[in-house]
């Protein structure tokens, strides 16, 4: 089999044949085996890298069906009950999936446990409640009528929330699985030495693909088996009573059920996170990582190369913070489905080879008479391809039943295609990054470094309904998809990192990008004086700011945007409607507005309107503010109502910031003028890429390094390259 290639593909007992010439057709150089699949004898055989998928925690279903002490725990708030007169009754479990959830009779309830008067949201005594464990309810004594109950509870988790969803979704047969805590000294013991024996008798494996280390992301599930809460980067799972009493001993005090359910938020990863829950996500992934480089020590001395899928279970191990890099992996594998999650991954630090899986899965969710699984693909890899010139990525790969795929012989061709464009532009890049235009651009957000390029959660989202419900489709706030693809270089930066390391020299703009009271725009952080400082002296010092929807939005001081003195405007909360607004009258002579094309989308309204005289008004739909522009001391400031993603908008936002770095009257070279064709140059191999994104025929002018014009005319969606 060819050595050379760049694609890892998934393997099916029964599928040789379609293996082997796939292999050959999609350029790939490694073979995997995937969930619900195993790899045929023969194809292990074969002279190339094997990847062999390790979920340690859910390998010994035995020893989890023998220790139901040791799986998965969480706290769980039960649903609110009013109280009808001085006493009141609660069932914990009542609403969540029976399926799923069972009390945990290891957590003694009086000491683990916490009632509370959700009305006046105070922690009913111990003395006060009672524990049934015939009938698991519990009963609340001396209640104050009318008053909402709940009770927090530790519950353990009976069915592995992958394999319910594979079960229920793809219709996959045998025994529920549970998952096991390593937390738990004995059963890592036990697992450590599972896995040795598994690397003993897999002698064909060149690379142990990761799934898991130790904790799954958090899913909540409804009584109906249906999701009721996600949240794929939250540490709800990680808890048992083991570690709670650890974290005490370490930090000097105690954490309370109320800090993990927080009033039925779950401390949601939208939510600005409080200092204790930092410090228990802190606490775990010293926990994780150490457990992690053990068990890459261990493949390492058997000989075989390690990689982690950032998926499923990288609780713990998220690839930007520090101490990933401790953990001593060899490749680093995302799922990707746009250019965000592109870039999630090609943007971490490290040395590790970056491997993209890419999106649709070869499951029959998507494979099924009567779709076109071409089309998912196709829009996935329009946004994936403008991301990829921004920063290298070195393989791609597959997932899933190669048999459902192979019924599909258009979505075969298709994937030759991708594949084709891969294999080049790993030759033309040499796996080098693009030449970015002058300055550094910052996101500000709660979460900084540890959560880049996570996708900005809007409440547009709720109320849109997409194809398909298990693939989270973000839509409203959705600047950043918008920025992957655009020649900047880009860091993400947290108001700590403000307070204790002020704002870096290289940042030419700050975004600052989300709704209000959530992490992504800043909460509370924005009463913090020292904050509002910095930002107005780095403006005033020639910095630029950009704010997006509710950019320092916290209600304070008479003001809602507490950066609206640099910005120029107000948002309407019903509490300025006596505040005579400024009449809107467009700018049509700036830069910006002679940048707009017309097909920008700016959202739906902002009710945002102007307080300062010298504000240009670049767009507004009414009276709604949509885009502006403003200069403040040295530096500017433009305000966004939104950015949808499309093309036009991320054009016009490459044009915001090159205002907001004031560079608008330079020329760039290779700087694209048709917002559907993306250019990148590649100084190290001095080749340049065109690539259109539309279905259209384009046609871009460029200014080469010698500032002569040059002119291309590309096909629908076709990706050609300058030498």
């Amino acid at each position: 089999m060819q050595k050379k290639g760049h694609m890892t593909l998934p393997v099916e007992v029964g599928q040789e044949e379609v293996v082997l010439d796939l292999y050959k057709r999609w350029q790939a150089d490694a073979l995997r085996d995937s969930d619900g699949t195993s790899m045929p004898d023969s194809l292990a055989q074969q002279d190339c890298d094997i990847y062999s998928v390790m979920c340690l925690v859910r390998a010994d279903q035995d020893f989890a069906n023998a220790h139901p002490e040791y799986l998965h725990r969480k706290y769980l708030m039960s649903f609110p009950v009013t109280a009808m007169g001085t006493s009141v009754t609660l069932s914990p479990l009542k609403g969540y999936s029976a399926d799923k959830y069972e009390l945990d009779d290891d957590s003694d309830p009086h000491t683990w446990w916490e009632v509370r008067n959700r009305t006046t949201n105070t922690v009913i005594d111990k003395a006060e409640w009672h524990f049934d464990p015939e009938s698991s309810t519990v009963e609340v004594c001396n209640t104050t009528p009318y008053h909402e109950y709940t009770v927090t509870f530790m519950a353990r988790q009976v069915w592995d929330s992958v394999s319910m969803y594979n079960a229920l979704t793809n219709d996959w047969k045998g025994p529920r699985i549970k998952s096991l805590d390593p937390y738990h000294p004995a059963c890592r013991e036990h697992l450590i030495k599972h896995f040795a024996h598994w690397l003993e008798t897999h002698p064909n494996t060149s690379v142990v693909r990761f799934t898991t280390f130790a904790f799954l992301f958090v899913i909540d599930t409804g009584d109906k088996n249906q999701d009721i809460y996600r949240d794929w980067t939250g540490y709800g799972e990680t808890v048992s009573p083991r570690a709670l009493q650890d974290f005490e001993a370490e930090y000097g005090y105690a954490l309370t059920p109320e800090d993990f359910v927080d009033s039925g938020y779950y401390n949601g990863t939208y939510k600005v996170p409080s200092k204790r829950y930092q410090d228990w996500m802190t606490f775990v992934q010293r926990f994780v990582v150490d457990f992690a480089a053990e068990l890459v020590k261990m493949a390492h001395d058997a000989g075989k190369k390690t990689a982690m899928f950032q998926g499923d279970h990288w609780i713990g191990t998220e690839p930007f913070l520090k101490s990933y890099q401790e953990i001593g992996l060899d490749i680093n594998i995302g799922a990707v489905e746009d250019g965000v999650a592109l870039r999630r991954l090609t943007d971490s630090g490290g040395d590790q080879i970056r491997e993209a899986r890419f999106y649709p899965y070869f499951f029959p969710d998507v494979f099924q008479a009567g779709n076109d699984p071409v089309i998912e693909s196709m829009s996935n890899w329009v946004k994936i391809r403008r991301a990829m010139l921004q920063k290298p990525l070195d393989r791609i790969g597959y997932g899933g039943y190669l048999s459902l795929a192979n019924q599909f012989p258009h979505f075969i061709d298709h994937v030759t295609e991708i594949s084709n464009e891969f294999g080049k532009y790993l030759t033309q890049t040499q796996r080098t990054e693009s030449q970015k235009l002058p300055g550094k651009i910052a996101v500000l957000n709660a979460w900084g470094k540890s959560r880049s390029w996570l996708q900005n959660q809007a409440r547009d989202q709720r109320f849109y309904v997409p194809p398909r419900p298990d693939v989270m489709e973000f839509v409203g706030n959705n600047l950043l998809e918008c920025l992957a693809g655009l020649p900047f270089d880009v860091e993400f930066i947290s108001f700590d990192d403000v307070r204790e390391n002020g704002i870096s020299d290289d940042i030419k703009v700050i975004i600052n990008t989300g709704d209000a009271n959530s992490a992504w725009s800043g909460g509370e952080h924005w009463g913090d004086g020292d904050i509002l400082v910095a930002l107005r002296q780095f403006v005033a010092n020639g910095g630029g700011l950009l704010g997006v929807t509710d950019p320092s939005a916290h209600q304070q001081n008479g003001r809602f945007f507490q950066l609206g003195d640099i910005l120029g405007l107000e948002k309407e909360t019903a509490l300025t409607m006596g505040r005579v607004a400024m009449p809107v009258s467009l700018d049509t002579e700036h830069y910006l507005s002679k940048a707009l094309s017309g097909r920008e989308d700016f959202g739906n309204n902002s009710y945002v309107y102007p307080q300062a005289d010298d504000l240009s008004v670049i767009h507004a739909a009414g009276q709604h503010l949509a885009l502006t522009a403003r200069e403040y001391g040295n530096g500017r400031a433009s305000y966004l109502a939104n950015l949808p993603y499309s093309q036009e908008n991320a054009r016009i936002l490459q044009h915001i910031l090159i205002w907001l770095s004031q560079e608008e009257t330079k020329q760039h070279c290779w700087l694209s003028d048709n917002p559907y064709v993306d250019v990148a140059y590649y100084p190290k191999t001095d080749n340049v890429a065109i690539v259109n994104s539309s279905d259209e025929k384009q046609e871009v002018t460029l200014l080469n390094n010698k500032f002569e014009t040059v002119s291309v005319t590309l096909s629908p969606f076709e990706w050609t390259w300058l030498n």
